[in-house]
């Protein structure tokens, strides 16, 4: 997956953070891939599943600390109790052993970014939006449309304002995913693009349904078909770099979107095919959103 920021008319102009490392986090949505990961993530007990992301992400937290550290919590102990420390080139200290037992533990090397890489999790229910946001973590979306993006974003702004007591803008925090393809007419990105993209969307679709991809204040019926009509009118990115360089500007305008992330290649498209559709986004689309561009 390819990425790319859509600022609001310029370049990301933070600081650097003395190192490159991001981390991505996902409590486990489907019980197929949790399960065989920790059967404790099972996700038809949500209380539990939510409550080992937390602890996780905690341990997670006190081992980039660079410091020594232990924990016991609900599902995890580290160090491991009784284990004993006798080594001649390594004489034990109170900094992690007492009476010759190993009281904490320090993980090596540890990440330059301080206190510890950026986080971010897939978030799209209310509850994961205002839990992410409260506790400091980006937050990154896919499947939904514009309108219903926004209360999302909304609600991650909000939560986030108050657990940080500044104001953040609308979009801040946040990335989102899009499938993107370019070309030089409507007609041939569609040809060339729909085949794959479709593919992906109706294994998904199984098991994420047309649910996610709703209006604000639409009901999913019978009358909604999985098509590329019906998604290229809510979440695609495909199309000439005039089009596609319309929607990112409709996503920076009406929810502030700062990073926005490609997907841009799918089970049978061609490589040359991606590649030329990326060649045509750097060229054509990319100049648009930075510093002097049309939409800047």
């Amino acid at each position: 997956m390819a990425s790319a920021a859509a600022r609001r008319g310029h370049r990301d102009a933070r600081p650097a953070l003395g190192g490159r490392v991001e981390v991505g986090l996902g409590r486990g949505l489907y019980g197929r891939e949790a399960l065989n990961l920790n059967a404790l993530a099972d996700p038809r007990d949500q209380e539990q599943n939510r409550a080992l992301y937390d602890e996780t992400v905690e341990v997670l937290r006190k081992a980039w600390s660079g410091e020594f550290f232990s924990h016991q919590g609900r599902f995890y102990e580290f160090p491991a109790p009784g284990v004993r420390w006798n080594h001649p080139l390594s004489p034990a200290t109170p900094e992690y052993t007492e009476a010759g037992v190993i009281t904490k533990m320090q993980v090596t090397p540890f990440p330059l970014q301080r206190p510890h890489p950026p986080l971010w999790q897939v978030i799209d229910s209310p509850r994961s939006i205002k839990a992410a946001a409260a506790d400091g973590v980006q937050g990154l979306f896919w499947l939904p449309p514009v309108s219903a993006l926004k209360e999302r974003f909304e609600l991650y702004r909000d939560t986030a304002s108050q657990a940080a007591g500044r104001e953040y803008a609308l979009g801040e925090g946040i990335g989102l995913v899009r499938d993107v393809y370019v070309a030089d007419t409507m007609e041939q990105a569609r040809a060339e693009f729909e085949e794959a993209l479709m593919t992906t969307y109706r294994w998904i679709m199984h098991w994420r349904g047309l649910g996610n991809l709703m209006e604000t204040g639409e009901e999913l019926t019978d009358a909604h078909e999985l098509s590329f009509d019906f998604l290229q009118r809510r979440n695609l990115l495909v199309g000439t770099p005039e089009y596609v360089s319309e929607k990112i500007a409709e996503l920076r305008d009406e929810v502030g979107l700062e990073h926005l992330l490609l997907w841009t290649t799918h089970p049978g498209l061609p490589h040359r095919n991606a590649m030329r559709s990326l060649e045509l986004f750097a060229e054509k689309v990319m100049p648009q959103f930075t510093t002097g561009g049309g939409h800047g």
